[in-house]
């Protein structure tokens, strides 16, 4: 072989470049990261800053608290005069899981120790730090408030709350943050006290709480229970008022009659007497008391008119009939004993009864239950009552009766009621009449069934279910 054939054969090295990535551009990366993720948490911790304007700052510092329920829900950043050197300009963070009170309607003051007619307020700063108190409020979005001069004089308003008017000729001891009472009971409470448009009178804007907007119809009357009413007789002086917080404060009573219509809507004007009348205090109305008739959930029942028709005489015959309510339940008919059978006097012949629109022959086949209730079996409506919403109850307590769904339940108040055996004794103040006889008995504490109205003459008991 030559030198040229030899040379031919020898291999060539081809070069390639490394296209592994070199631990060294890690470094940087993680670095990169790691700033990324410090400030991350560095802008959650910072939270969502908002401005409070203020007429005074009460001694506020930078670091002090924004609670709302009694906890922390952000802090004070920073505290200045505003551009006009009227007021003070507050920043302050509020937690990420607070964010939702930076809301259009929310209100913010300053807590501090107070002392006024209706009591004393801020205790806590006494030996302890102001703080920025805070309610929310439900509108859009902002980061921008005026604060409240005082705290305000209800803590939160609830949509279901009722607004109304009170005219008068005077002020007298009308003030804003007094109450408004039935029977000594606070129930509302007075926003604010001033002129007419006009002049001619004095309007105080009134908010009763959502839980006894009922109690307020077109007949209510008001009269203004701030002071004390003093009378001289035999046996000496005797004095009088409302409550002690109206004789201080000053206050509104007010009364509604049994009959009294519905219930008003937002901006009702209603004129302030001097003094209750004594026919406004011997009122005893019965209204359902509360934010809802029965807890969230809870079954309404629905009784069926049943109407029991027979014969009596033996020689001038004469038709009878006796009516009620029912309802439908799994094992069959819930009612009065004698609304499933005829009185001594019938004569023999067919016996019927007429249960929301169907006729059922009445044989003498019912379970007779205690104190008055039967149970006959079968089904004439699909709206059934489950066994499951069935229970005894051990002792008087507040209940609803149901009756012609036209109409509203009656409340049962345990101050109304007295137990006897197996059956509860309804005040005959109520004045209840046939109209009632056979109506479920629903507890308001659980929407469970407890019993039957049964009522004769002039007498009205609950006839309870056995356990």
């Amino acid at each position: 072989m030559n030198s040229d054939h030899h040379e031919t054969d020898l291999p060539e090295a081809v070069l390639r470049p490394d296209r592994r990535l070199s631990w060294v551009w890690l470094v940087p990366l993680l670095a990169a990261l790691l700033i990324g993720w410090i400030g991350y948490r560095a802008w959650l911790l910072r939270g969502t800053m908002i401005t409070i304007q203020l007429d005074e700052g009460h001694d506020l510092r930078a670091g002090d608290d924004v609670r709302y329920r009694g906890i922390a829900v952000g802090s004070i950043r920073s505290i200045v005069l505003s551009k006009d050197l009227e007021g003070i300009e507050i920043v302050a963070a509020l937690h990420s899981n607070a964010a939702g009170l930076a809301r259009a309607g929310t209100r913010f003051w300053v807590v501090r120790p107070q002392l006024n007619v209706t009591g004393i307020a801020g205790l806590e700063t006494l030996v302890g730090p102001r703080y920025l108190a805070v309610v929310p409020g439900d509108g859009p979005p902002r980061d921008r408030f005026v604060g409240l001069s005082d705290p305000p004089f209800i803590a939160s308003i609830k949509s279901g709350d009722l607004e109304i008017a009170l005219m008068t000729s005077r002020r007298g001891s009308l003030r804003a943050g007094a109450p408004v009472l039935y029977r000594q009971v606070r129930v509302g409470t007075i926003l604010s006290v001033g002129l007419t448009s006009d002049g001619s009178g004095v309007e105080a804007r009134v908010r009763i709480q959502k839980a006894f907007v009922r109690l307020i119809r077109p007949e209510t009357r008001f009269w203004n229970a701030g002071g004390i009413d003093a009378s001289f007789g035999i046996r000496g002086m005797t004095i009088q008022t409302e409550s002690l917080e109206s004789l201080l404060a000053g206050g509104v009573g007010m009364a509604t009659p049994p009959q009294a219509g519905e219930v008003v809507r937002n901006g009702h004007r209603f004129s302030l007497a001097d003094n209750a009348q004594d026919t406004w205090l011997a009122w005893e109305p019965a209204i359902p008391i509360g934010s809802s008739l029965l807890p969230a959930g809870a079954m309404m029942p629905t009784p069926m008119r049943a109407v029991i028709g027979w014969k009596e005489g033996r020689w001038i015959k004469s038709d009878r009939s006796r009516q009620g309510w029912v309802l439908q339940t799994e094992h069959g008919l819930l009612g009065p004993a004698d609304l499933f059978a005829p009185d001594e006097d019938a004569r023999e012949g067919a016996v019927l009864l007429e249960v929301a629109g169907q006729s059922i022959a009445l044989t003498g086949e019912h379970q007779i239950l205690d104190d008055g209730l039967a149970m006959l079996t079968g089904r004439v409506s699909a709206n059934v009552w489950p066994t499951s919403r069935q229970r005894a109850a051990e002792v008087p307590e507040d209940c609803l009766v149901f009756a012609d769904p036209a109409s509203k339940p009656l409340p049962l108040a345990t101050a109304r009621l007295s137990a006897s055996g197996q059956t509860w004794l309804v005040d005959s103040a109520l004045g209840l009449d046939g109209a009632w006889h056979g109506a479920p008995v629903i507890a308001r504490k659980d929407g469970k069934l407890v019993g039957v109205m049964l009522v004769q003459d002039d007498s009205a008991v609950v006839a309870l279910l056995s356990k």
